[in-house]
């Protein structure tokens, strides 16, 4: 059975089928993150109550670099768990047209362990995952609108609790969940085939007129380059914030950081696709 399928009785409703079979896509396509529809709650947390237990996402964060302070941990919380929020929302919304009912008082979370494989490289044992589960649905003239409104109301009790305890800016905050947003729907549009459509669907929505996800440094970079004697292209998110991995033991920029000046960040990635084979 897939573990992120509704175990409960699905209501007779339209919407609810639509978002079945969005879940099911997303639970193929992307299994590091858990979406689910009521059935069963066991170990689930409102989003408002499990910023009471913050300190074990902080230190999970600590799996990923060595030397971490607290506001890398912070800044590394918040992308981790804004860009798994964007998938399985995003997910959904992209697949269904429907979007989910985001405020903290109804979405509720688990962080959980899973096991995975891809190929022959098999992941830790230790490796763990945000699981969403969503109560309602919905759909309006201005679903951008409706998108932002719930992430960011969804975000505030989040990135509030990792200002209190890591010293991290809500500002620097908000600007990895804007990278979230725009790396997690790249990613969904290219699995989907419709990557120019989430792309022109995240900028709408973290573009939104004093919103605290706007920035001007938020966007998408087409790189072209020859693998094999043949040209390839593909689109890459370039970041808003930083994820201060620079920071941790032997940590580096990464080839998207907001510190790179432009130039820079297009040769890496012209490097970076060559060196994967487009």
């Amino acid at each position: 059975m897939d573990e992120n399928a509704n175990t409960g009785d699905w209501p007779a409703s339209p919407l609810m089928e639509d978002a079945q079979a969005a879940l099911a896509w997303l639970a193929q396509q992307f299994p590091q993150v858990g979406a689910s529809v009521d059935g069963d709650e066991t170990d689930f947390s409102l989003v408002a109550d499990a910023c009471r237990e913050i300190d074990e996402l902080l230190d999970y964060q600590g799996r990923f670099a060595a030397g971490m302070d607290d506001r890398t941990k912070g800044a590394h919380l918040v992308a981790f768990y804004g860009h798994h929020l964007s998938l399985a929302a995003g997910g959904i919304f992209l697949r269904s047209g429907l979007v989910p009912d985001l405020d903290p008082s109804s979405l509720a979370i688990r962080f959980e362990p899973y096991s995975r494989k891809d190929g022959a490289e098999v992941f830790p044992a230790d490796l763990r995952r945000l699981h969403f589960r969503f109560r309602d649905f919905r759909k309006g003239p201005d679903n951008a609108a409706l998108f932002h409104d719930g992430f960011v109301a969804s975000l505030a009790p989040v990135i509030e609790t990792v200002r209190a305890h890591t010293g991290l800016s809500s500002v620097a905050q908000w600007r990895l969940a804007a990278d979230g947003i725009a790396g997690a729907f790249l990613e969904i549009g290219a699995a989907s085939a419709q990557e120019e459509q989430a792309m022109a669907w995240a900028l709408a929505i973290v573009n939104t007129e004093g919103s605290p996800l706007k920035s001007g440094a938020l966007r998408y970079q087409k790189i072209a380059a020859i693998v094999d004697g043949v040209p390839v292209e593909r689109v890459f998110r370039l970041r808003s914030g930083c994820c201060l991995y620079y920071r941790t033991d032997g940590g580096t920029f990464c080839d998207v950081c907001v510190l790179l000046d432009e130039e820079t960040q297009k040769s890496r990635l012209r490097a970076h696709l060559e060196g994967a084979g487009g």
